[in-house]
C-alpha cells in the first residue's frame, strides 16, 4: 500500500470529524481551505523550505497564494480567563479554595475578576461560570462546585478548549510520528464487544481516575510557579478522553 493511500485513510478519519464541527458551525468550504493553505505554508517553512518557489513545489500551491499568506500577521491567542479565574482560585494562598465574598477587597470573587481581566465585569464572569455550574451562589458569598471551568455546550470558550486540547493532542502525535525525541506520552485502550452498562462503568472509573491526576498536576505546577525563574518559558498540556459509541449504529451510519 502506497505511503499517500495510507495518508488518506488518515485523513479520513481526522477530517469526518472536522468536516462535522465546520458544518454544525456554518464554517464554509472555501473558509476552511483558506486556513488550511496558511498552515500548509507554515509547515513547509518551519522544514526549512526559505523561498516562496520552494514551498510551492512542496505544497502544490501557487506562489501568488504562498506570498499573500507569508505577509499576514499571525492571528492572536484568545486567553481563557475564567479558567485562569478558577485555577487562582484554588491555588493562591489568599483564596486556596474556599467560599468568598462576592464583592469587597481581596479575598473576594470581584477583587478576583478584576486581577484577571478589568475590561470585563465581574458580574458577566459570575454569571457564566454559575450558568455552566461552575460555582453556587449563596446570598453574598459564591462557592466553588467543580474544580476546573467546564465551557457549556457550542460556546465560543468550548470552542477555544476543543481547539486547544486537539491541537496539543495532534501536535504530540505527529512529533512521535515524525520522531521527536524523547516521544511524548500517548497512550490509549481500545475493547470491543462491550454493553453500554459496561461501559458506563468504565467511563465512571477513567473519569475519577483522570481527575485525581489533573487535579495532581495542578497542585504541583501552580506551587512551581510560585517559585521565580528566568527560564519559565515552557508550557505544557495534559489531556485525557472517553469516547463510548454503538459500533453497530456507527457502520449504519457509514
Amino acid at each position: 500500500m502506497c505511503k499517500l493511500h495510507i495518508m488518506l485513510q488518515v485523513l479520513d478519519s481526522l477530517l469526518a470529524p472536522l468536516a462535522r464541527l465546520m458544518v454544525a458551525r456554518g464554517v464554509a468550504f472555501p473558509d476552511l481551505a483558506e486556513r488550511l493553505k496558511v498552515h500548509y505554508v507554515a509547515a513547509a517553512a518551519r522544514s526549512g523550505a526559505k523561498t516562496d518557489s520552494r514551498i510551492s513545489v512542496i505544497t502544490g500551491l501557487q506562489r501568488r497564494d504562498i506570498a499573500r499568506l507569508r505577509a499576514e500577521p499571525p492571528r492572536e491567542e484568545r486567553p481563557n480567563h475564567l479558567a485562569t479565574l478558577i485555577a487562582r482560585w484554588q491555588t493562591d494562598r489568599a483564596y486556596v479554595g474556599q467560599p468568598i465574598p462576592k464583592s469587597g477587597p481581596a479575598p473576594s470573587f470581584e477583587a478576583l475578576a478584576n486581577d484577571i481581566r478589568r475590561d470585563i465585569h465581574p458580574r458577566t464572569m459570575l454569571d457564566t461560570l454559575e450558568a455552566a455550574g461552575t460555582v453556587t451562589v449563596e446570598q453574598d458569598h459564591i462557592t466553588l462546585a467543580q474544580t476546573s471551568y467546564q465551557p457549556l455546550a457550542g460556546s465560543e470558550d468550548q470552542i477555544a478548549y476543543l481547539a486547544h486540547n486537539l491541537g496539543d493532542h495532534m501536535a504530540a502525535a505527529t512529533d512521535n510520528v515524525t520522531g521527536h525525541t524523547p516521544p511524548h506520552f500517548e497512550r490509549a485502550v481500545h475493547y470491543e464487544g462491550l454493553t453500554a452498562a459496561q461501559i458506563a462503568l468504565l467511563q465512571a472509573d477513567h473519569r475519577e481516575a483522570q481527575m485525581q491526576v489533573f487535579e495532581r498536576l495542578s497542585a504541583k505546577a501552580a506551587a512551581m510557579k510560585v517559585l521565580p525563574s528566568g527560564e519559565a518559558t515552557h508550557r505544557f498540556r495534559a489531556g485525557a478522553y472517553f469516547y463510548p459509541t454503538d459500533a453497530a449504529q456507527q457502520d449504519a451510519q457509514e
